[in-house]
């Protein structure tokens, strides 16, 4: 027990250090009892309510959050409500989620039973299994906290933290089963960083037809004016006529690190010509990628540039970074800093 104050750097390790061990010790433990109450959980027609008293409630109102914005129907209904009308607001419900780490709540006690008649399966999330709700869950996840961390032992912490684990655990359990993906996230997050996040590459990207292009003979110096005007870092190679259905094997990129390379040879630099300098089979990304996706690959490979392609693997068009940070900060980007005026 810990009964005597201690130095608070250590007070505060001490209670990350058992509530990790109980988070250990609860994943250790996932069953059958968590498998079935995931699956159920996952079904397209699941409804689903939670309900905790106290800080089970607080925790309840974060899980319904997270399973609402992950596609699930769900809300929470405060016991004490519940028993004065507010369970009609499970008369749909195919799943109740039972917050309890003492297994016998009082008004969690009364409405199980009621919970059940109404069609939901219930699940109890508690402490141990041998307990008083257990005769009214169809399933029990429990978290086998033995006692809550930190001075006198009294606070709500590991109990608290590995309810709201193993909740966060069901809830991504339903999300693999159901195969869910980023891009049904975004449908729940249209705004804000996250959503921004999880644009298409499309959506940011310049058209093929409006990049810079240059012709392999093109001088050193039509090289340099075609890349300042451009704006972009960058400019693209190619004996044809720029258009978004261009294969990539007829295509080079020149960037200012090239050029930067070619200044080495002091005497032969006035005479490089596109051709010369471009370099073949530049990195792409798929037009339909995750910004967020071509964010990761530009930064692991020290790129300011992406080319993107189609779904037939030819030419679409090009993305810079400061495109994709400044849709990150909100900012619009400038009509003069973009290829051949605004689009």
């Amino acid at each position: 027990m810990s009964q005597t104050r201690k130095e608070p750097l250590a007070a505060g390790r001490e209670v990350l250090s058992e509530g990790a061990a109980c988070l250990t010790l609860a994943a250790e433990n996932l069953g059958d009892d968590f498998l079935a109450a995931a699956r159920h959980l996952a079904d397209p027609e699941s409804r689903t309510v939670v309900l905790g008293v106290g800080k089970s409630g607080h925790i309840g109102n974060k899980v319904v959050a997270s399973l609402v914005s992950t596609g699930h129907r769900a809300v929470f209904i405060h016991p004490q409500e519940a028993l004065h009308g507010d369970l009609a607001q499970a008369r749909d419900a195919t799943l109740a989620i039972l917050l309890s780490h003492s297994g016998s709540t009082d008004e969690l006690i009364v409405l199980a039973p009621s919970l059940r008649d109404l069609g939901a399966r219930v699940v109890t999330i508690t402490a141990w299994r041998d307990c008083a709700l257990a005769q009214a869950s169809d399933w029990i996840i429990e978290t086998r906290v033995e006692a809550e961390a930190g001075l006198h032992r009294l606070a709500p912490t590991s109990s608290s933290t590995t309810t709201l684990s193993l909740c966060d655990a069901l809830m991504i359990a339903s999300l693999n089963i159901r195969g869910f993906t980023p891009e049904e996230f975004r449908q729940f997050h249209p705004g804000g960083l996250l959503g921004r996040k999880l644009m298409k590459v499309r959506e940011v990207m310049t058209p093929a037809e409006r990049l810079p292009w240059l012709r392999p003979d093109d001088s050193i110096w039509q090289v340099l004016e075609t890349i300042t005007a451009g704006a972009r870092g960058f400019a693209l190679v190619s004996p044809t006529e720029p258009s978004g259905s261009l294969s990539l094997e007829n295509v080079g990129v020149i960037s200012e690190g090239d050029i930067r390379r070619a200044l080495a040879d002091r005497e032969g630099f006035a005479s490089q010509t596109a051709g010369n300098m471009m370099t073949s089979g530049p990195t792409t990304i798929a037009a339909e990628a995750l910004m967020l996706d071509a964010l990761r690959l530009m930064e692991t490979n020290r790129f300011s540039f992406l080319l993107c392609t189609d779904e037939d693997g030819r030419l679409a068009g090009g993305v810079h970074m400061h495109e994709i940070l400044a849709r990150d900060l909100d900012i619009a980007v400038k009509s003069d800093r973009l290829p051949n005026g605004p689009r």
